[in-house]
């Protein structure tokens, strides 16, 4: 059995994958900051493209202001190294969302993030994420679904 010479590398990433959701979950999102690059690109399923970590975090500041709370999971972590400082993920997300408006149902995105990593004075970060959208509940027209499930 060998061992994988990027261990450390694939904790690090993973790690920051962790960080993004804690940061995302306890409205920390000025910490989106250490997991992106400067000039990072972020799509979810409703955004659209956006260009830049300052606008990541406005962004997450407008949109998560209407939760009461949230619950991003991460799992089926894969990475691929792409060059010494390069590697690409794909990773599954179900994230939960309790309005402040009580009236409204919780919402349930599973997901995928599809992300480019650079590791960048030591330190991997997200060069750029995609969220695809897998189901959500309750279920609402628009998003962006997965490709590879849109068939038909």
């Amino acid at each position: 059995m060998s061992v994988d010479a990027r261990l450390e590398d694939r904790w690090a990433i993973t790690e920051q994958m962790y960080r993004y959701a804690r940061a995302t979950d306890w409205l920390q999102t000025t910490d989106h900051r250490e997991v992106f690059v400067a000039d990072c690109v972020f799509a979810s399923p409703h955004s659209g493209d956006m260009h830049g970590v300052d606008a990541i975090v406005d962004w997450m500041d407008r949109v998560l202001a209407q939760f009461e709370a949230t619950q991003h999971l991460i799992g089926n972590i894969s990475i691929t190294f792409t060059a010494a400082y390069e590697a690409i993920a794909v990773s599954y997300v179900r994230a939960w969302h309790r309005f402040r408006d009580h009236d409204r149902p919780d919402m349930v995105l599973w997901g995928e993030y599809h992300d480019r990593w650079s590791r960048i004075d030591d330190v991997w970060r997200i060069a750029e994420r995609r969220v695809l959208e897998a189901g959500i509940e309750p279920r609402r027209d628009g998003g962006a679904p997965n490709p590879r499930r849109a068939k038909g």
